[in-house]
């Protein structure tokens, strides 16, 4: 197998370069290919090892995933991925040589040729590098390609780093600029308060991973789709504090035009633009004016972006098992 090696927190464009760098060689020599990658970063294992260590087990991860395995299986299907190998990252793994982590990718998953970025680190204290790949893939036969990386959008380098502070800023469009497809969330709907029904405007109250990168809260304008059509939606990310009784963030979604029931059923949701920070409301009547102008705007803007991009939202209908 032709494998594409890294931790993959998603699919930026930089790793798409890996990909088709990995598919060309494999067409070249006549293999398949894949990708080799984590069940979780890295940087998330050395993360809870610290707040271990420091006796701190409620302190907050510093490291959260851009994408959860959930919503990386579906980028997977979408980038055509024919096989994707994962090990769990272990104290074990940690501690392995470069050479000792060849040796285990070597005998378990039949590699034959490996392709990395060019900033590419691993074993122990990130020791091995493209440098001491050249030698040792010499050494055992295989091929070794190194991918430049130096792709930038918005005038910053493309990189997992980036498109988690894009998100953090709410800045979704320069996500998807680093990205190549806008930031989502793949989840259950579950149960809230109802409360965006008492308003009007019902939403569906979407399960968020406790791992997953944290996203600014306001107000977003997104799409997602259900039963292979697409929805636009006024989405909000926080705490409500018109209401002031909700302790952690809440991902809610009015999804326009659309009336069935959705409790229970796993929808990914799309995020195009961060449309304006929560506001606090003398009252839910004021609240409710408010929604009415943010929906409006948001249905002009998520059926301009479902008309421009539309072979972008086929290929998601299409990669989705279950759109809802």
């Amino acid at each position: 197998m032709i494998a594409a090696i890294g931790a993959f927190d998603g699919f930026h464009l930089g790793h798409r370069a890996l990909l088709e760098r990995a598919a060309a060689k494999a067409r070249e020599r006549g293999s398949d290919w894949g990708v080799i990658t984590f069940t979780d970063h890295p940087d998330m294992f050395f993360a809870e090892r610290a707040c271990s260590e420091v006796n701190a087990p409620d302190a907050k991860r510093p490291f959260k995933s851009l994408f959860v395995p959930t919503e990386q299986r579906l980028l997977e299907r979408f980038f055509s991925i024919p096989e994707v190998r994962r090990i769990e990252f272990t104290q074990e793994i940690a501690k392995m040589t470069p050479d000792e982590f060849l040796t285990r990718i070597g005998d378990d998953f039949g590699v034959n040729g490996i392709v990395v970025g060019e900033d590419f680190r691993f074993g122990r204290n990130r020791s091995g590098d493209a440098a001491s790949l050249s030698a040792t893939c010499s050494v055992r036969g295989w091929s070794l390609d190194v991918v430049p990386m130096r792709l930038s959008a918005g005038g910053r380098p493309i990189c997992s780093t980036a498109v988690r502070d894009a998100v953090a800023r709410g800045e979704m469009r320069l996500a998807w600029e680093f990205l190549g497809y806008p930031f989502f969330t793949k989840s259950s709907v579950v149960h809230g308060f109802n409360r965006g029904a008492s308003l009007g405007f019902p939403t569906a109250n979407v399960e968020t991973h406790p791992r997953k990168a944290d996203v600014r809260h306001g107000v977003y304008a997104t799409l997602s789709c259900i039963g292979g059509a697409w929805y636009a939606g006024a989405s909000n990310v926080g705490l409500n504090p018109t209401f002031n009784d909700v302790v952690s963030p809440r991902f809610e979604v009015n999804l326009l035009g659309y009336g069935g029931d959705l409790y229970g059923r796993e929808i990914a949701v799309f995020m195009l633009d961060h449309i304006r920070d929560e506001i606090r409301f003398d009252n839910a009547r004021g609240l409710a004016a408010q929604i009415a102008r943010d929906t409006e705007a948001i249905r002009e803007l998520s059926e301009e972006a479902l008309s421009r991009y539309k072979p972008l939202w086929e290929k998601f209908s299409r990669s989705m098992t279950d759109c809802g």
